[in-house]
């Protein structure tokens, strides 16, 4: 999977599926903070526009990572498959930490 250029950004978000099944949620962040970089290990700059992705496990829980795009577009797309674009209101950090609440498989009580 290649990731389209200028996604995410403001509007648009990404969702796809690890190999284990869990979420990746891909979504444009600017650094706030000195952040380094999982792929290259490398720092992301204070006001670097930057891929913020956020993991909602199959068994419950979440965590995130900050990226570099192009360690994203180089070591991440390609093993994420099933992904789709979603609005960017979709990928709040509130709603994701939610998400990671509700194990996978689990219904809501009606």
């Amino acid at each position: 999977m290649s990731i389209p250029d200028g996604l995410p950004d403001t509007r648009t978000s990404l969702r796809g599926l690890t190999a284990e099944g869990h979420e990746a949620w891909l979504i444009r962040g600017i650094a706030g903070k000195l952040y380094r970089c999982p792929g290259c290990h490398d720092e992301i700059p204070i006001g670097t526009d930057h891929v913020v992705v956020h993991y909602v496990r199959r068994a419950g829980g979440s965590d995130h990572h900050h990226w570099h795009r192009r360690c994203v577009a180089e070591l991440l797309a390609p093993e994420l498959h099933r992904v789709t674009g979603v609005p960017a209101a979709a990928s709040s950090r509130d709603r994701l930490v939610e998400r990671g609440r509700r194990p996978a498989g689990r219904r809501r009580p009606r």
